[in-house]
Order: structure tokens, then sequence, then C-alpha cells
């Protein structure tokens, strides 16, 4: 990994941080971390959250520093486990965003998505999000998963 690539992992890692700690101060709680994941559909038990701290490194057993986080964020790839699949996982991203699972994210959808990432944008800046991403699309008002995954994958 060059420096260039190091550096673009470490902005998306502090964005995901940012969006799990709601109240800007500087750490994940307990209660954020629960909250976003099961906004993430994937709800978590007391007991989950409490050892994916302690799996952070944390000694305090309410939150998550944005080292932790960055720790734990890439656990698996330090310690030769399984890298995720990048097709997969912008499938997964997709989904969270194609709520009616017809393969495009329609205005509606796309307000609904960041709203719960905690991000409110009026519907015409949501008109220009998906306007500038389809670009190179005709000027569809939806945006296709070949679309998406470009535009995630352009910071790369």
């Amino acid at each position: 990994m060059d420096i260039q690539e190091a550096a673009l992992e470490e902005g998306a890692l502090r964005e995901a941080f940012n969006i799990f700690d709601q109240d800007n101060d500087g750490v994940i709680s307990a209660a954020e971390l629960k909250k976003m994941m099961a906004k993430l559909g994937n709800s978590l038990t007391d007991a989950e959250v409490k050892d994916i701290i302690s799996e952070a490194g944390s000694s305090s057993t309410n939150s998550i520093t944005l080292a932790q986080f960055n720790k734990l964020m890439t656990l698996g790839h330090k310690e030769g486990g399984v890298v995720p699949d990048v097709e997969d996982e912008m499938k997964s991203a997709f989904a969270i965003f194609d709520k009616d699972g017809d393969g495009f994210i329609s205005p509606k959808e796309m307000i609904a998505a960041l709203t719960n990432f905690g991000i409110t944008l009026t519907e015409r800046e949501t008109t220009l999000l998906i306007a500038e991403a389809t670009l190179t699309s005709g000027g569809q008002k939806n945006v296709s998963y070949e679309v998406f995954k470009k535009v995630m994958l352009s910071g790369k």
C-alpha cells in the first residue's frame, strides 16, 4: 500500500468513525455503536457491544476512540483473516440504499438512507448529488448499482 492509498484508507476510517460518533465527542459510546449497527441492519445485544468494545482494546466498557476504531476495522487484515470481497461489500452497501430492491437508488431512497446515517440533505441537494453521480448515465434520475460502484471506488 502506498502513501496515497494509506491516506485514503485513513480518511475513510475517520469518516466512518464520525458517522458512528453521533454526538461528535471524539469517542463512540456503547449506545452509539449499538444504534448505528442496528441502522445498518445488524442489531447487537449489550453483551455483543461490550465484546466489540473490548476487542477494540478499550479499557473502558463504554466507548471506543478513533485509534481503537481503526484497530478494530483492520484486525482481519493484520491477523491474516479473510479479506472481505469488495464486490460483496459494494452489493451490501448498495442494498442499504436500494430498499425496494429494484436495482436502483431513487432520490427518496437516497434521502432515507443518508438520514439514517445522520446526514440531512434537501431535495435540491439530493437531486444535485444524483445528477453528479449519474452524469455519464444520460441524466438518469436513479443511481444504478454500476454507477454506485463506480462512484464508491473513484476515491481509490
